[in-house]
């Protein structure tokens, strides 16, 4: 449940009668912002807010079943944090990148043909990567 303490009681108070037992496990800015440093990552107040709001999407199953784990909110904070990693780049800056990067790769994939070896995976995980970015810039 994601909300502000005093929205949270609301929704608790029409939920559940006041004599009901409860066990509720609070994430707070702090909370996210101390496990983000514990990982030496900086986070804003604006990623702090989308973590604690991603919490609140975690399945009520995988919840019961799994809690909601530091190593869970960690991943939530990594996608953040890679989802702000987004830039504007001249395409043709990127297509010279690019094309630089393909030249590279290429090579290696030569070299290792001419040796009968067979091509290493990383060099074909990032052609496979370079052919997908000549699809998306096609579009």
């Amino acid at each position: 449940m994601y909300g502000t303490r005093e929205t949270i009681c609301q929704i608790l108070a029409k939920e559940y009668p006041a004599d009901t037992p409860l066990n509720i496990v609070v994430w707070s800015p702090e909370d996210v912002e101390a496990l983000a440093e514990g990982i030496d990552l900086d986070v804003s107040e604006a990623e702090v807010r989308n973590v604690l709001e991603r919490i609140d999407t975690i399945s009520e199953e995988e919840r019961l079943e799994y809690g909601v784990s530091c190593g869970a909110v960690m991943n939530l904070i990594n996608q953040v944090k890679v989802e702000a990693l987004n830039i504007t780049v001249p395409v043709a800056l990127l297509e010279s990148i690019l094309s630089t990067a393909e030249q590279a790769l290429w090579r290696k994939e030569w070299e290792a043909g001419d040796k009968s070896h067979p091509v290493p995976e990383s060099v074909a995980r990032r052609l496979s990567d370079t052919s997908r970015m000549r699809a998306l810039l096609k579009k």
